[in-house]
């Protein structure tokens, strides 16, 4: 019967971050749209922060809880769940043209990000660690909104709100994203528990996949539209906001353990993305749409996803 409540928790919790997640993101875009930022300024920074969000407040929870493994699983977990799974299955859909080459830019400070968070993450996180990735994530932030008056304007979704029913859209999924972290968290640790499942292999799996949810639907929803820059804005911001935010504000609350593996695996995808972007350069040196990431590109980031979790279970 305990199993079954957790169980039950688990999934309550699991909705109530999708669907406050959807919500915040609604509202957030209706601001967004009003200050006439770009498809991949709102892809990095709006919805990157609005999917991004339940790992925030589920690896800050899970550190209050005393389960570090959790925490950094739930965000270093989702940071390769998105490179490798959704950006993966949205190029295997369909491939993901780059029209603007500011947008290959902030890939490549992705990768010199996740150079450094390799380096600094080697012997664990401490306060001086999440200081500095805090402080850079809030340059990258800036620098990305500056851009915003740069990239020209493109085709997006052009439904609009009003304005207060907005706002209420933003606090009605923050009050739902908070109350579905306790419960998922809750019900991914007791089931943990009850099946002797490691909490290091839950909160690089079944955590990290849960609160990816809101990444995976509002990617597959813009790769669908052809919409490939808000694909890669919001995989990109939301991988800046697992590290350079949630890991980085909890590692200045309390000491988070090292995980090499998983680090190598961060930098390998952040890698990879810049080589299968940059190809394209030397290929059509002359094309407008020259930066791409095409269906093998994709099929080869989901191989490399599906044996980084089988490799859990070996």
């Amino acid at each position: 019967m305990e199993i079954l409540l957790s169980v039950l928790m688990l999934l309550i919790g699991l909705g109530l971050l999708n669907y406050g997640s959807d919500w915040f993101i609604i509202g957030n875009i209706r601001v967004a749209r009003y200050l006439k930022l770009s498809n991949f300024v709102i892809g990095a920074t709006i919805v990157a922060l609005g999917t991004s969000f339940p790992e925030i407040v589920t690896t800050l929870y899970a550190l209050y809880r005393g389960l570090p493994m959790i925490a950094v699983g739930n965000a270093l977990g989702s940071c390769i769940l998105n490179i490798g799974f959704i950006l993966g299955l949205c190029a295997l859909l369909c491939p993901i043209v780059i029209r603007q080459r500011p947008i290959v830019t902030n890939i490549q400070i992705y990768l010199l990000y996740s150079l450094l968070f390799f380096i600094l993450g080697q012997d664990g996180f401490n306060v001086i660690d999440g200081v500095i990735l805090f402080l850079l994530f809030l340059c990258y932030m800036a620098y990305t909104l500056r851009r915003g008056n740069i990239i020209g304007e493109e085709k997006g979704d052009k439904r609009d709100i009003p304005m207060v029913l907005a706002v209420i859209f933003v606090i009605v999924g923050l009050i739902s994203i908070f109350v579905g972290s306790k419960l998922f968290i809750e019900g991914a640790r007791d089931i943990a528990l009850f099946l002797g499942i490691p909490e290091r292999i839950i909160g690089f799996t079944l955590v990290a996949f849960g609160t990816s949810l809101p990444e995976i639907a509002v990617s597959l929803s813009a790769i669908r539209r052809k919409l490939g820059d808000i694909v890669i804005g919001n995989v990109i911001g939301s991988n800046m906001i697992n590290l350079g935010c949630a890991l980085a504000l909890s590692s200045i609350i309390a000491y988070i353990p090292p995980t090499r593996f998983e680090l190598l695996i961060n930098l390998l995808f952040a890698v990879l993305i810049v080589v299968m972007v940059s190809k394209g350069v030397i290929m059509k040196p002359l094309s407008k749409e020259c930066f791409k990431i095409d269906r093998i590109d994709g099929l080869i980031l989901l191989g490399i996803y599906l044996l980084y979790v089988i490799s859990y279970f070996l």
